[in-house]
């Protein structure tokens, strides 16, 4: 197992980017510093919020889908994951900035976010029922479209309110705790489903239920006045330009783009299979799945959080941030080859260790080597938008090409699968040299 997020250190943590919309370009005026201090325990409101919205929505990343796929047709459950993956990833692809613009421009009673954190809370009720009781493969990717919807929106609104309720000087330590959001709601999610072995039922209604409570609670104590002036008219050109950087113009943004895109590529191969590898490769009854992805989270995660600060504070002295990245990708490849050789589920937990490495040494500085070629440091949200696409695209592209690897040799090739990931990472690591004007 990956960790699901990228998490940023509380000592090197970039400040939180005013929101900048896509409908009419940077929100300079719809999101005014704060004018009051926010309620107390607000950080830790956030933390719980995303916490929750990890929990639904990992727990079904890594585990329920699987085992409803696999109720609806084992046999052809790869291809059903696939199917319903890559329609997921599109769908993460155009509302991550969607969602935040119609939060910028809404006038609701209710406030900008309130209406959104409750839209999140819905999703998930709605995505969890329908997660349980589809019947069929199009009721299944409906199910985590839904849930997709929710985390979305979710992750969008509390990174936005950290925006509106605190000051530029004061973002950082409450974006570090957000940014450490789903993997913590990942383990939590996987936690509650051990004493359940498949049964789908508490499966998917626990982290459903629990982030609701936290949703629910965020929107009920943060202050979210409406704002009184109207918003700037929709501007089309503006819109499609949320999504495009010029290549040849910023070059550098452009290498670190397709290095990111490819080292997570590698990354999905192995976050978006291995529940189907451990049950039709290492032949892991259903009932304890749960128990098994939970041991891969908190060994990976456990190697990654103790690695990365470490990490970053030896790239910081040396002042270079390119031979690391290189580095990761290596031991980020080495782990996935490891991964495609085990054979018994302790060869697979070390492969997850060396997977869990080489992100640890990748999270620790690719993002500082991001921030030094943006396009426009003074207005960097546009920017790390598109970047943060290069997280996420990756999803689709995996389940696009998965059950063409998959099939070679008669099936359940799952050793093709992740040694491409593999040969991915390593064209991540092999790209960066080619940034310049950064060490």
């Amino acid at each position: 197992m990956t960790v699901p997020s990228q998490p940023l250190l509380p000592t090197d943590v970039p400040p939180v980017p005013l929101p900048t919309d896509p409908m009419t370009g940077p929100a300079t005026g719809l999101a005014a510093p704060p004018t009051a201090a926010p309620p107390r325990g607000f950080a830790l409101l956030a933390l719980l919020a995303c916490i929750g919205a990890g929990a639904a929505q990992m727990s079904a990343a890594l585990l329920t889908l699987t085992l409803k796929a696999t109720q609806l047709d084992a046999a052809s459950a790869t291809t059903t994951i696939s199917l319903s993956s890559g329609v997921a990833g599109i769908l993460t692809l155009v509302a991550l900035p969607v969602v935040g613009a119609l939060s910028d421009r809404s006038r609701a009673r209710l406030g900008r976010r309130r209406p959104f954190l409750l839209l999140a809370a819905a999703a998930f009720v709605a995505g969890g029922f329908l997660l349980v009781a589809a019947p069929n493969v199009p009721a299944f990717v409906a199910a985590h479209l839904l849930i997709t919807t929710g985390f979305v929106t979710a992750t969008v609104t509390c990174i936005a309110l950290v925006t509106d309720q605190l000051p530029a000087e004061r973002r950082g330590p409450t974006a570090a705790l957000i940014s450490i959001g789903t993997p913590l709601g990942a383990l939590v999610g996987l936690a509650v489903a051990v004493p359940f072995g498949d049964d789908l039922a508490p499966l998917v209604g626990i982290p459903t239920a629990v982030a609701v409570a936290f949703l629910v609670l965020l929107a009920a104590v943060v202050r979210d006045p409406r704002p009184q002036h109207a918003p700037p008219a929709f501007d089309l050109r503006g819109f499609v330009a949320v999504f495009w950087v010029n290549p040849l113009r910023f070059p550098n943004f452009t290498w670190v783009f397709t290095s990111r895109m490819l080292v997570f590529s590698g990354v999905a191969a192995l976050n978006g299979y291995q529940a189907i590898y451990l049950l039709q490769r290492l032949h892991l009854e259903p009932a304890g799945l749960g128990r098994a992805i939970l041991l891969t989270v908190v060994v990976n995660a456990g190697v990654t959080l103790l690695v990365a600060p470490a990490v970053g504070r030896l790239s910081d002295r040396l002042g270079r941030r390119k031979p690391f990245i290189v580095a990761a990708a290596l031991i980020l490849a080495t782990g996935l080859v490891l991964a495609a050789r085990a054979s018994t589920f302790g060869g697979y937990l070390l492969a997850c260790g060396v997977v869990g490495l080489g992100q640890g040494v990748y999270f620790a500085v690719e993002l500082v080597l991001a921030t030094q070629v943006l396009p426009d440091p003074e207005n960097p949200a546009k920017d790390l938008g598109i970047l943060k696409i290069a997280d996420n695209l990756p999803v689709t592209l995996v389940a696009a090409v998965a059950p063409a690897l998959l099939a070679i040799g008669g099936g359940g090739n799952f050793a093709a699968l992740f040694v491409a990931g593999a040969g991915a990472a390593v064209l991540g690591g092999l790209v960066v040299p080619l940034v310049r004007g950064a060490r």
